[in-house]
């Protein structure tokens, strides 16, 4: 092989390699502006659930407490009335584990205060 030969050869491995070069740096650079895209679009959405959150919390604090004291009310006074919690639930459209909650609660007030009746009588 002459060193012609050799040169025409080198010089076509070194504009292949260029070309490679270039290439890689090209699809690298899509990579990182495709990931700048996908970061972009995680943030919009970031700062939308941070919207939808705030207005969680908004209605949260807006919530009216004597409904759900009223309600509270309500559940006791069928109870106390004789009222299956079946029917208590079907009448107020109200879960029946929230039903029970309530019951439990009011029954250990009921039982705290007949201690306490107990303790001043003494």
């Amino acid at each position: 092989m002459s060193s012609e030969q050799l040169q025409f050869i080198f010089s076509l491995f070194s504009f292949v390699g260029v070309i490679g070069i270039l290439f890689y740096i090209i699809l690298d650079k899509a990579k990182h502006e495709e990931s700048r895209e996908r970061i972009s679009l995680l943030e919009d959405k970031i700062d939308a659930f941070k919207a939808n959150i705030y207005k969680f919390e908004e209605q949260l604090e807006e919530k009216d407490e004597p409904e759900e004291d009223n309600l509270k009310e309500k559940i006791i006074e069928l109870y106390e009335d004789g009222k299956d919690v079946t029917t208590i639930e079907n009448s107020l459209s109200v879960p029946k584990a929230k039903i029970e909650m309530v019951l439990k609660f009011h029954n250990l007030k009921k039982s705290d205060n007949w201690r306490d009746s107990v303790d001043e009588n003494l």
